[in-house]
């Protein structure tokens, strides 16, 4: 008698309709909504700890990231035609221009004075003006200004071009006598104790005396 083959297991079908009860659902749902209220509960607190410090983290963070970025350091300290301490000064090429800068950066914000003699010519009673600019890549936009009966004048916009301890110099927007033609000048070397207002102080001495003496009344002082 032959046997008869075994008839293969009948597999489930993947559209069967076989529903899960209501309350099954509902039960499971509601565990769900449970557990995420214990676990807020018990982490709450420490959420909220944290999200009053990201703002923080996020400055102090994004602070060190944009001070590196820009490169802040390399653009700070005074800039003239004659710093002192390089072997290879030759080298430098620098100008041979009175425009001292004295630079302040930070996250890519340019600040600071700058002091020249045509500063002197035409404003006397000033050492030196100053600085509001921004850094992009390697090159620096100034604005020289001052404020001028409690309000801010701008004066001249300039350039500023870095390579390395070098910076070229070059008028963008003002009268051509503020800058007459781009200058090379060199970052001074960092020195314990020094002001680099020593350095910008007094620059227009001899021409504060001279205008004073234009608007003094004749015969005082005899």
């Amino acid at each position: 008698m032959s046997k008869k083959r075994r008839q293969p297991s009948a597999r489930p079908s993947a559209t069967s309709n076989v529903r899960t009860p209501l309350y099954r659902r509902l039960w499971f749902l509601l565990s769900l909504v449970g557990a995420g209220l214990y676990g807020l509960i018990l982490t709450g607190p420490a959420l909220l700890s944290n999200a009053e410090k990201l703002p923080a983290q996020f400055e102090r963070v994004s602070g060190r990231f944009l001070s590196w970025y820009k490169e802040d350091q390399a653009w700070e300290g005074l800039w003239s035609a004659s710093p002192e301490g390089y072997i290879d000064a030759e080298d430098m090429k620098l100008s041979d221009v009175d425009v001292k800068l004295h630079i302040l950066a930070e996250h890519g914000r340019i600040g600071g004075e700058i002091a020249t003699k045509s500063i002197c010519r035409t404003i006397p009673m000033l050492d030196y003006l100053l600085l509001d600019g921004k850094v992009s890549g390697d090159i620096a936009t100034i604005t020289a200004y001052d404020f001028i009966g409690g309000k801010r004048k701008d004066f001249f916009h300039f350039t500023a071009k870095r390579d390395g301890v070098v910076i070229t110099v070059a008028l963008k927007e003002g009268e051509q006598e503020w800058l007459p033609a781009p200058a090379r000048i060199g970052l001074h070397p960092r020195r314990k104790g020094e002001d680099p207002y020593d350095q910008l102080t007094g620059t227009c001495g001899e021409e504060r005396e001279e205008f004073m003496r234009k608007i003094r009344p004749s015969g005082l002082g005899r």
